[in-house]
């Protein structure tokens, strides 16, 4: 090669940026974390991976990839990410290395020691003030005790039946203002009148088939066959003919897959699913109601560029609140939750038996990714995108959950525990897309889209709370959605009616097919569009539904 031609190829070539190269991390049930952590010698926890990660972050040129093996990576603690586990000059990835779903990380811990008590029920000693609210047996779901029994239904998989119905009850009380009641039928008298912790779980006024509200029972009087509720405010009363089930106490426990929790003695008394010594059942308990947190300093220090591909997220625990009282998610529990992020992906992972809900994004997360991903069994949503917050001082917060996509993926078995529950929950969030999706078997909604924008009747109000409005949400295939819910549809829109808000979201390519419920539903059946309330969902656009 002549001089001049050599000379000419080396000044192109220094003028090229450096090469980035990825930094491999490895992690492994049989590693260990006094271990490099390299492919010959891996980590054994997640924990140890993390603190690696943010190591090498700090001088990484490209992606620093933590490798999971195969196997099983039990928390007993929420695998927390800040903004000091960013990626700088490329991704953090968190990967299931042998293949997907191989590498199953899980918010239980397995429970042994079991002793026979009686008829086919067993018991085992629990830590102290460890409580629980749901229990899984190999990967299946348990339930606490109840009467009467839960059937599954297989055309109605999330319905909560039978239940029980009210012969009378209270009109309904303000706080410190009345005692809330019922009176239940003679041939309905539960085996058990001596109250401990018992609970009930109730649709309220005979009619209101959208909201099981769960109450503690104070009393129990078998001879007026009166029940007395603990509660703080009642607005729309029992009245007659209200559905309801009793759980939440021993003298119930006498089916395969109910279980209890003596608060008291610390003891779990469970009746197995599957024949054998429970030692060896694979029952365990969740510890966790989170699995991953993603939370930034604030909207201006988030956590960024991080990637969380063909992992198996599973067994959390929850509780029977609604979402919204829980701080509108702000404290509530998911196996991934998030509050101020961007360019995080959650690609191809397997989300299964959480206690609450899939992935929660919650206040500021913005151009976040979920693709490919398989929800299912989740207590309450699937995947939820809320913004419902004002600045201190009730001043309007700049914080937005806006530009996510959620694509791709395939959400079922929602509302196993919760009965206000949807697949894809989008609340006072804008111009987000939900696309190419599969949803179905619900016990409410496939999708809600909700704003906060005033009283249900009367003229519109305005609100200095984010709005809800630029989302769109298109080629889905929805089915079989509102199995133990009236009063409600497959596709839902409430409080957008801010004046001259522009609160528009786009609905269309979507197939909606077998909206129905439960016979024992008596209010409005299932629809398969719900624009709720009159004058509070204008202004939406259906297109090729």
């Amino acid at each position: 090669m002549p001089r001049a031609h050599l000379l000419a190829v080396l000044g192109s070539l220094a003028i090229l940026p450096l090469t980035t190269v990825a930094v491999p991390l490895h992690v492994s049930p049989d590693g260990n974390d006094e271990a490099p952590g390299t492919h010959e010698a891996p980590f054994r926890t997640l924990h140890r991976a993390q603190e690696a990660a943010r190591e090498a972050t700090k001088t990484a040129t490209g992606d620093v990839v933590v490798n999971l093996a195969a196997g099983i990576y039990r928390l007993d603690r929420t695998l927390a990410f800040t903004e000091a586990d960013s990626g700088r000059k490329g991704k953090v990835i968190y990967r299931s290395a042998d293949g997907l779903g191989k590498a199953r990380v899980l918010g239980s811990m397995i429970l042994t020691g079991w002793q026979e008590h009686k008829d086919g029920i067993w018991k085992v000693a629990l830590p102290e003030n460890m409580v629980f609210h749901t229990l899984y047996e190999k990967g299946k779901r348990a339930h606490k005790a109840r009467f009467p029994n839960h059937v599954y239904q297989p055309d109605f998989p999330t319905a909560r039946g039978p239940y029980l119905r009210t012969e009378d009850g209270c009109k309904g009380f303000e706080r410190d203002k009345g005692t809330a009641w019922l009176t239940y039928a003679e041939a309905d008298t539960p085996p058990v009148t001596d109250v401990t912790k018992m609970k009930i779980a109730l649709y309220l006024r005979g009619k209101c088939d959208w909201m099981r509200t769960i109450y503690s029972i104070k009393t129990i009087d078998p001879t007026q066959r009166r029940m007395e509720l603990a509660a703080n405010r009642m607005y729309f009363g029992i009245l007659a003919r209200a559905r309801y089930f009793l759980e939440d106490d021993l003298g119930f426990l006498d089916a395969p897959g109910e279980f209890y929790v003596d608060e008291t003695s610390h003891t779990l008394y469970y009746k197995p699913m599957a024949e054998g010594h429970p030692d060896t059942l694979g029952i365990a308990a969740p510890v966790l109601s989170r699995l991953i947190q993603i939370l930034g300093k604030s909207r201006n220090e988030c956590v960024q560029n991080l990637r969380f591909e063909g992992l198996s997220l599973e067994e959390t625990d929850g509780n029977t609140k609604g979402w919204w009282t829980m701080g509108h998610g702000g404290k509530d529990g998911a196996l991934i939750w998030m509050r101020n992020t961007t360019g995080i992906e959650v690609r191809d992972c397997h989300l299964k038996n959480s206690g609450r809900s899939g992935i929660m994004l919650i206040g500021h997360n913005i151009g976040n990714r979920i693709t490919g991903c398989w929800i299912e069994h989740m207590g309450l949503n699937g995947v939820t995108l809320c913004n419902n917050f004002l600045a201190p001082g009730g001043k309007t917060t700049e914080d937005r959950c806006a530009r996510n996509l959620v694509t791709n993926c395939r959400i079922h078995n929602v509302g196993e525990i919760h009965c206000y529950a949807a697949g894809v929950n989008v609340f006072n969030a804008e111009d987000n897309e939900v696309s190419h999706c599969e949803v179905h078997d619900s016990v409410r909604y496939a999708v809600t889209v909700r704003g906060t924008t005033g009283a249900q009747y009367g003229p519109p109000v305005w609100t200095k709370k984010p709005q809800c409005k630029g989302n769109r949400i298109h080629h889905l295939r929805t089915y079989r959605c509102g199995q133990d819910s009236g009063d409600m549809g497959t596709l839902h829109c409430a409080n957008l009616n801010n004046p001259d808000g522009g609160c528009v979201n786009t609905f269309e390519q979507i197939t909606v097919a077998d909206s129905g419920s439960v016979a024992s539903v008596q209010d409005v059946r299932p629809d398969g569009i719900f624009l709720d309330w009159p004058k509070m969902s204008m202004d939406q656009i259906f297109r090729h539904v």
